[in-house]
């Protein structure tokens, strides 16, 4: 099955919109409500690490779908390749939110809204893990 060059660009360019946000979520509204937890035993500079290496992967792949929108008249193999494993990673990210959505969801209604934020961020991501990843194999080919 092909479509047109034109939707395979929008998809790419939609799913690098898509992670942008997710980033700017968990930058602006999830982070500090992580900062600010008051749970004994809790260690939120860790989690605030990994949420950092979260954001700026989110970004990197983002920057990774725009520059393959932009320049690929077709898909060339390393393109394939890269929009294959940009998808792959961006699941993974969206797994590393949802088991951090599972345990903030235990930790007490002040962390309840986070927790939210951060199920609908890793569906999102896995949104835009899957809309990379299927359109890898929908791009046109080179003739």
């Amino acid at each position: 099955m092909t479509v047109s060059l034109t939707f395979c660009r929008r998809s790419l360019l939609t799913s690098a919109v898509l992670l942008i946000g997710v980033a700017l979520v968990v930058a602006a509204a999830v982070m500090p409500q992580v900062n600010a937890e008051v749970l004994r035993g809790a260690t939120p500079q860790k989690a605030v690490t990994a949420f950092w290496v979260n954001i700026i992967l989110n970004l990197l792949s983002a920057l990774t779908l725009f520059f393959i929108a932009i320049r690929s008249m077709a898909l060339s193999w390393i393109s394939k390749f890269g929009l294959i494993i940009v998808g792959i990673t961006v699941l993974i990210l969206g797994l590393a939110l949802a088991d951090a959505a599972s345990a903030y969801k235990s930790h007490g209604p002040s962390m309840q809204s986070a927790s939210i934020l951060l199920f609908i961020c890793a569906a999102v991501d896995f949104l835009a893990g899957l809309l990379a990843g299927t359109t890898a194999f929908l791009f046109p080919k080179k003739t």
